[in-house]
């Protein structure tokens, strides 16, 4: 993706070549630590200390865990991270100059669409544009070079277990291996120092050893690192806030539902077995175009709306265009003649120029009202 088409070709090559490296540590991290603890570890230095018994547990719960942090890393790096839907899109459309516009401030702008002065067209409460990406995202979090993804409405939940699981996998690792680290340390140390192994030390090659000290020297480095992000994300997500809202200060958080659990589901959805799994929420509370707000409370809307930990009503659209007309204030305007067309008279009636940029966006399609035509962003 571009960054949003200002910087010129090489910047684009040079953005593509982090991307790539980004991608390979993570990956040569990932297949380094499982191929040690898997072979060397389990394989070699436990049967070589007597240790055959510790073989399977040791596996299985390093194994799970370490499986369930890169299956969440791979979702919330493969995944849409939240663009902007073209039911939002046609939307705007619909309602024309009835739609209030702010101006976008980096403060709480609870129930206001905001301009895009990138993609020319108004979107949500909560959504930002990414120059990298080249898109605005759904309560957008923070652009990550480790996942070469955005962390949004749609991805932002894999993004929390991922590391979490990493930091699990960590402390399985390490604590596992505990005793043979500092064996290993001494081993290293001693022939650091010149002095010959004992013939009491188990027969393991020296090359194994090393490459097991290397691992936890490695995940130690990544459970601190990991736990670190990990907790500061997890407050975030017990106040409904984002990285990019957390240094917002001009008014209480509005779409803070007062307590951690309720928190929670506006990411994980309805508490559930699925909020453990890298699977999207079963019972989403929110559609990501507008969210509940504890100043607001809407009776007849879509459930997830109403303070019901029920899910929100995808089937329900009309309750939905509902719910957005009263959280946006939409205002009563007179019936548009068909000779004005479906986007006269509105001052964001142009194309948005990064729109054929992206790649999260699958297609881009173009309405024709009465000869005016006008670019959507189409999932």
């Amino acid at each position: 993706s571009q960054s949003d088409g200002r910087f010129g070709p090489m910047a684009s090559i040079v953005q593509s070549g982090k991307r790539a490296c980004y991608s390979l540590l993570v990956f040569v991290v990932f297949a380094y630590e499982a191929c040690v603890y898997n072979v060397v570890f389990i394989g070699l230095i436990l049967p070589g200390v007597g240790k055959d018994d510790f073989r399977l547990p040791f596996a299985v719960v390093f194994n799970l865990f370490f499986a369930l942090a890169v299956l969440s890393y791979l979702r919330a790096r493969l995944s849409d991270p939240g663009a902007v839907p073209q039911s939002w899109q046609l939307f705007v459309s619909s309602v024309g100059n009835g739609l209030p516009i702010a101006p976008p401030r980096l403060e709480w702008q609870p129930g206001k669409a905001t301009y895009c002065g990138h993609c020319g067209v108004p979107r949500p409460e909560r959504a930002h544009h990414c120059r990298l990406c080249g898109v605005c995202i759904l309560r957008m979090d923070h652009h990550c070079p480790w996942l070469s993804n955005c962390v949004g409405f749609k991805n932002h939940k894999f993004f929390i277990l991922a590391l979490g699981y990493g930091v699990l996998a960590c402390i399985a690792a390490i604590s596992s291996g505990f005793p043979e680290l500092l064996a290993s340390f001494e081993i290293f140390t001693r022939r650091q120092e010149g002095v010959v192994a004992s013939k009491s030390q188990p027969d393991i090659p020296v090359l194994a050893v090393y490459a097991f000290l290397l691992s936890g020297v490695i995940a130690l480095c990544l459970m601190m690192l990991l736990s670190v992000m990990f907790a500061a994300h997890l407050e975030l997500v017990a106040h409904n806030s984002t990285t990019i809202e957390g240094h917002y200060n001009n008014m209480p958080n509005p779409f803070d539902q007062g307590g951690n659990l309720s928190n929670f589901a506006q990411v994980f959805g309805a508490f559930g077995l699925d909020w453990f799994l890298p699977v999207p929420p079963r019972r989403p509370m929110t559609d990501g175009v507008s969210f509940e707000r504890t100043d607001q409370r809407i009776v007849g809307g879509p459930a997830g709306q109403q303070g019901q930990a029920q899910g929100y009503g995808w089937d329900q659209e009309l309750s939905a265009e509902k719910v957005w007309r009263v959280r946006y204030r939409v205002r009563a305007t007179p019936k548009q003649s068909d000779k004005e067309g479906l986007f006269s008279g509105s001052w964001w009636a142009t194309p948005a120029p990064c729109v054929d940029q992206v790649p999260l966006i699958a297609q881009s399609s173009v309405l024709v009202g009465s000869g005016v035509k006008r670019s959507i962003i189409q999932l």
